[in-house]
């Protein structure tokens, strides 16, 4: 899924080339947003069109299925969520409430430097807000180490919201249910055996013990286990033992 995001005209040059350089954004269009600094709208009829003044709900004033982000350094996110310069951030991630479905801070510089530019200013204060505007305001706070991962993590914010939850399948050897009695659920742990041959095996081989006593001929009795296969089990437990 490839996405069209909007960044806000103040924001730096530098974070709008990082975010075009992204391999999921397919076009970047700078403007200025009614809050955050990076957004997208997730619209089921037109998902990833950037957020403008179009797609405001005029009953409520808000982006349709829209996610804003705010961009701070540490240096701005200290000032503004603790100290009494620089504009509220409190107020920011209000205003983005009222706008967008989802929001999120994310932190570009290392939270180590606080202590050193603000002599006396304990980690824990920093921790106490990052957990007042996840717990008070939904808003997560999300440190990132620099600006490229600032980005990459907001575009992958952008892009999960849009996408329906990924259905993998479970990968061979996993016995799924914890009704399923322990030992099969072992059986299914081992390197190549999946749900239908561990059911196999417990039916051959009920008990842990009976299952390491079991020689090759004897594992390709079993429904679904050949040679080769019979041959990696035997290993495989052997190794165990050892």
């Amino acid at each position: 899924m490839t996405l069209s995001v909007a960044v806000d005209d103040r924001e730096p040059e530098g974070v709008r080339r990082a975010v075009e350089a992204h391999d999921d954004v397919a076009a970047v269009e700078v403007r200025r947003l009614p809050a955050a600094d990076i957004a997208v709208v997730g619209r089921s009829e037109d998902l990833g069109s950037p957020v403008g003044a179009e797609d405001l709900d005029d009953s409520e004033g808000r982006v349709l299925g829209g996610v804003g982000i705010e961009r701070k350094t540490v240096s701005d996110y200290v000032n503004s969520a603790i100290g009494t310069t620089g504009t509220d951030l409190r107020e920011q991630v209000s205003k983005m409430g009222e706008v967008y479905d989802r929001a999120y801070v994310l932190l570009e510089g290392d939270l180590s430097d606080v202590g050193a530019r603000r002599p006396g200013l304990s980690s824990a204060a920093v921790h106490g807000t990052m957990a007042s505007f996840a717990a008070r305001h939904e808003t997560p706070v999300i440190p990132c180490s620099d600006r490229q991962r600032l980005v990459d993590v907001a575009i992958r914010l952008l892009r999960k919201h849009g996408e329906e939850p990924s259905a993998r399948p479970l990968p061979g050897g996993t016995v799924t249910g914890y009704d399923t009695p322990t030992t099969k659920r072992l059986f299914g742990c081992i390197e190549g055996v999946g749900p239908q041959t561990a059911d196999a095996l417990y039916e051959r081989f009920p008990s842990v013990d009976a299952l390491l006593s079991a020689t090759p001929e004897e594992l390709r009795e079993v429904e679904g286990v050949g040679e080769k296969r019979s041959e990696e089990i035997f290993e495989t437990l052997r190794g165990g033992r050892d």
